[in-house]
């Protein structure tokens, strides 16, 4: 039988026969005449080959054939229900779905931690997995789903990304505590002269710093380029480094180790932390509640 023949609208008909094996309380709980359920049983006969259904002293009592589709019919129109025609689809507290997060080092750092502690009070049972991702990956890895949101400061993403605005965060320079300059008012100068380490991303902060310098007539003198910022603290902790970084991951820094935090002698542009997700999952009931736990975290 191709099922392409079958009018999937009799199912409900069978099991609620099967369940009243009666024709009025069927036709009564599904809201039809009672001609009209007499008229799909018929439908259903033809359809399965079989009488389905006979009458008896003591009703309506099910063929041995009718018996048989009674658990499997149930079980399809449950399903329906569920997981096709429910509004939502997901509830966090049962849920034991797995959602992936684009991070920054910083983000891996700094929000990774408050977002697995959040989820874990509301969906003790939702897993939760992390991927460090760069800028030019970001939009084909959240619209192939290999994650579910990206948060970080990325600009220029494409247009095909939705994004909510979390936070600001800005930049500061961090030294050893027993490094020359501090606990000092830093210049410019001595910031120019100062050696670096010097972690270049996609927000473009370095080239901003060498771009104010450059106006005064300053370069900086020694840099040493590193790739992460989570690198930097056995380098500053080692020797007379100075960095800049984001303002939050040098306050957890601070926290772990033995560093001290400087003004800038300079204004930079705050980065404005985002998160990204694809329009094909914007009304998705899991996509909308990781969301909403992390706005409410964050925003």
């Amino acid at each position: 039988m191709d099922i392409k023949s079958v009018d999937l609208n009799l199912l409900p008909v069978l099991d609620a026969l099967l369940r009243h094996r009666s024709v009025t309380l069927a036709a009564r709980e599904l809201d039809m005449s009672q001609s009209a359920v007499s008229t799909a049983l018929g439908r259903l006969r033809d359809t399965l080959g079989d009488q389905l259904f006979v009458r008896t002293g003591r009703g309506m009592l099910p063929t041995p054939r009718a018996s048989q589709l009674a658990e499997p019919v149930n079980t399809i129109l449950d399903k329906l229900r569920d997981e096709v025609l429910s509004a939502s689809g997901f509830v966090a507290a049962d849920s034991e779905r797995t959602f992936t997060l684009g991070l920054s080092d910083v983000g891996s750092y700094v929000l990774w931690p408050r977002i697995v502690s959040a989820v874990a009070q509301q969906a003790p049972s939702v897993r939760l997995r992390m991927r460090v991702v760069t800028q030019p990956l970001i939009a084909s890895a959240l619209e192939s789903a290999e994650i579910d949101v990206a948060l970080g400061a990325y600009p220029d993403l494409p247009d095909t990304l939705y994004q909510r605005r979390l936070f600001e965060r800005k930049y500061v320079a961090m030294v050893r505590i027993g490094h020359p300059l501090a606990g000092k008012r830093l210049s410019v100068q001595a910031f120019a002269r100062c050696p670096q380490a010097v972690v270049r991303l996609a927000s473009g902060i370095q080239d901003r710093i060498d771009e104010t310098l450059a106006q005064q007539g300053l370069t900086r003198e020694r840099v040493l380029e590193m790739p992460s910022y989570l690198m930097l603290p056995p380098l500053l902790d080692a020797g007379d480094h100075l960095a800049v970084i984001p303002g939050q991951l040098a306050d957890a820094f601070a926290r772990h180790g033995q560093f001290k935090l400087l003004k800038l002698p300079f204004d930079l542009p705050a980065s404005v932390i985002r998160m990204h997700w694809h329009k094909r999952f914007h009304e998705d009931a899991g996509n909308v509640w990781l969301r909403g736990v992390i706005s409410s975290n964050f925003a």
